[in-house]
């Protein structure tokens, strides 16, 4: 492990990072409650929660970090509940638990597979497949639910933090090309998706300033 940056630094982007996602995650859950439905992907919340349980239950790497991804966990449990609650009557219910479980259980044995072989402790490798991942599904359900469950605000604070996470990794881990086409991947993504939900709310102010436009006699 190197420190390109100055410790200094990477403090800061520490708290940018554990910041910038925690807000993300109290947007998309009061977002969720405003529009009453999910603003993350099932399999995006399978990812995160696992990633979480498993540093921060099983396999935490820091006191400071282990207390910021419980946190997170708990987050995204609100978020898979609202996600179980407005799906309820999209699905079979017995359909719908079983492909949640299915998913967990998946999503939690990959994360420590991954850990294990690649004597990744601190989860990176996973952390930033998840948020490919993410990127790449924020984008489809944006061009499914529209704006349901999402918003500008989101949009940026999400790249913020993951962009700090990448800033703060490249400084640990130069050498890794994989991490490398990663941070780039998710930087054009969330670029994208901020530039898809503009236009999409855009489109939203318009129609709505024709609809609220006064009839001319």
């Amino acid at each position: 492990m190197q420190h390109l940056l100055p410790l200094k630094v990477e403090y800061l982007l520490m708290i940018g990072v554990a910041l910038f996602w925690t807000i993300t995650y109290v947007l998309i859950i009061y977002k969720g409650f405003k529009d009453r439905s999910c603003g993350m992907p099932l399999a995006s919340i399978c990812a995160n929660i696992t990633w979480e349980f498993l540093f921060t239950f099983i396999m935490p790497f820091h006191p400071l970090q282990q207390i910021v991804t419980l946190v997170w966990f708990l987050l995204d449990c609100i978020i898979l509940l609202q996600f179980l609650y407005y799906s309820k009557g999209l699905y079979p219910k017995r359909t719908l638990h079983a492909s949640v479980f299915s998913l967990l259980v998946i999503a939690f044995l990959l994360h420590y597979g991954m850990a294990v072989e690649f004597h990744d402790q601190l989860g990176i490798y996973s952390a930033f497949g998840i948020n490919v991942m993410m990127s790449i599904l924020f984008i489809k359900m944006l061009l499914v639910k529209d704006l349901q469950g999402q918003s500008l605000s989101i949009a940026y604070f999400k790249m913020i933090g993951t962009l700090c996470a990448s800033i703060l990794c490249y400084s640990l881990f130069p050498q890794s090309i994989l991490l490398m086409i990663m941070y780039i991947l998710i930087f054009v993504l969330d670029v994208v998706y901020i530039l898809l939900v503009s236009n999409q709310s855009i489109k939203i102010i318009h129609r709505s300033a024709t609809y609220k436009k006064p009839m001319v006699r």
